[in-house]
């Protein structure tokens, strides 16, 4: 693993974020709704911001006071994009990378989803597919307090 930005992050209580990429349009203001409210705390937010409505959270959680952790499918940034490094100057902001690769897969994408998972203390689920593998990451995750906004039947 590969880490820029700042590591005592990881010490704090942990709120992730995850969403499927295909989903239904009526969880896109709950979520902006749930990144406004975490934006105005002092505990990070923890997602791999790969999703679209992931990046609506981000974009909502810039403008905050939270921290941010960006976990990443994929090896770390030769150049950190500008919204980013507004939060790395400031020290919001700690990016993780979990693989040494060029590209996300689908492989590297679960495991940074579990990553997500597994150093959380309070999941929220923007929306899942029963088909995706962010299902069976729910499904192990029932030991963290969680909350799914929807799902897919």
């Amino acid at each position: 693993m590969d880490f820029i930005g700042n590591k005592s992050l990881l010490y704090l209580p942990k709120y992730g974020f995850l969403c499927s990429r295909c989903t239904k349009s009526s969880v896109i203001l709950p979520c902006l709704d749930w990144a406004v409210e975490r934006a105005k705390g002092e505990d990070p937010v923890i997602s791999t911001f790969h999703s679209e409505i992931e990046k609506a959270v981000l974009d909502m959680l810039i403008p905050g006071k939270c921290p941010v952790i960006l976990v990443l499918g994929r090896s770390i940034y030769k150049k950190i994009p500008e919204n980013l490094q507004r939060l790395l100057d400031a020290n919001r902001l700690l990016i993780i990378s979990v693989c040494d690769q060029k590209r996300i897969s689908k492989e590297s994408a679960f495991l940074s989803n579990q990553y997500i998972c597994q150093n959380s203390q309070s999941l929220t689920f923007g929306f899942i597919s029963k088909e995706s593998a962010l299902f069976s990451l729910y499904n192990e995750s029932r030991n963290v307090p969680s909350h799914l906004f929807s799902m897919f039947e």
